[in-house]
């Protein structure tokens, strides 16, 4: 029978670690997502070694009934491009983080990558004051009761 000599090793650094642009920290930025939803436009990627720019980046969604959705986003680089960075759209992937979505991309090893997601935040709210500021308003006048909805108090 055969041994082996395993050797252990430990980081006092981990081998991944997800740090946020601006005064937003990661944990708000989770609990957020009970409240808003992000609509991702672009992708920015930026590696130390050009072939990680080239790995597909999956980004898999669950939606209300449980049925997983798998969307790739591949990334062209051309073979003179002497930069290590890339935006890849996402417009096409309907890419929406809300909580329920993940994205999987493998590393290669002793590489590093920048992931910066340009996103436009949404929230239910938005939705109603895209149509007019005062949504209730409009409701009342077509109903010929103007001031209908100005005695009920926070319980509407």
């Amino acid at each position: 029978m055969a041994s082996f000599s395993v050797t252990v090793t430990s980081n006092t650094t981990p081998a991944i670690a997800i740090t946020m642009s601006g005064n937003v920290t990661y944990k708000e930025f989770k609990n957020s997502l009970g409240q808003f939803v992000y609509d991702v436009n672009q992708v920015y990627l930026f590696s130390s070694v050009q072939q990680q720019m080239a790995k597909v980046f999956n980004f898999s969604k669950y939606d209300s009934s449980g049925n997983q959705n798998l969307q790739s986003i591949l990334s062209v680089i051309s073979p003179y491009q002497y930069q290590n960075s890339i935006f890849l759209s996402t417009a096409d992937n309907n890419v929406i983080i809300d909580g329920r979505g993940y994205f999987n991309f493998n590393m290669l090893p002793n590489t590093s990558l920048t992931l910066k997601l340009y996103a436009n935040r949404i929230s239910n709210q938005d939705s109603l004051n895209s149509f007019e500021l005062d949504n209730f308003k409009k409701w009342e006048l077509q109903e010929g009761k103007p001031d209908f909805y100005n005695n009920y108090k926070n319980f509407v």
